[in-house]
């Protein structure tokens, strides 16, 4: 089966200090391959995912499009195959949980039933509603050491990981015991998903087509 390598580079921290590299199998849409790779980052999808490719070509989920804007197109009548090589991966939109992805061209053979496959990446995972403490940990306000939570300034703990130090984030990912269960992870997030995504296009009556 061939697989499609692609690469995840948060956006707005250090260099290399939190990316995954994917194989993908097959041509997913692109509401499958949001929660692959929301998954692989370890979301909790409590909020929406999109693809940019540009300004005028954005693929978002159901609620995105009821009220939508300029170049927005729902995701699930779109492929991996429909994505440029360079493209933006944002989950809960607008907090900064966004993602410089590229997608390779030469394609993998691998024989597996698996759906996605971590290659290597670094970063413990999106800590959801939390962006502010991440940030201060990159920035230094935080020390590696460091165990407590500041409420006036801000900084959390987050709700979706268990650390003891905020240094966590940054204890080398387990890529083998990652992959062991991301299949199952993967499911229980995207039917989680596509249930909610259709009982919300089943409530409000909204237009799918471009």
């Amino acid at each position: 089966m061939q697989y499609t390598k692609i690469r995840l580079d948060f956006k707005y921290g250090p260099k290399n200090r939190f990316f995954r590299t994917l194989l993908v199998k097959g041509n997913p849409n692109l509401f499958e391959l949001g929660v692959i790779l929301g998954t692989s980052l370890g979301a909790t999808f409590e909020h929406c995912f999109l693809f940019r490719c540009h300004p005028r070509s954005i693929y978002v989920m159901a609620p995105l499009m009821e009220d939508r804007m300029d170049g927005y197109k729902y995701l699930g009548n779109y492929h991996l195959k429909d994505l440029p090589k360079k493209f933006t991966f944002e989950y809960d939109t607008g907090d900064g949980w966004d993602f410089n992805c590229i997608k390779h061209d030469e394609k993998v053979e691998m024989i597996s039933k698996k759906r996605t496959i971590i290659l290597e990446g670094k970063g413990q995972g999106i800590w959801e509603d939390n962006i502010r403490s991440l940030y201060a940990y990159f920035e230094g306000e935080i020390t590696a050491d460091c165990s407590e939570e500041d409420e006036e300034k801000g900084i959390f703990k987050p709700w979706n990981f268990e650390i003891e130090k905020y240094s966590y984030f940054d204890l080398p990912l387990n890529i083998e015991e990652m992959n062991e269960t991301l299949e199952e992870e993967f499911l229980m997030n995207y039917n989680e998903l596509l249930k909610g995504e259709n009982a919300y296009l089943r409530e409000i009556n909204v237009g799918l087509d471009d």
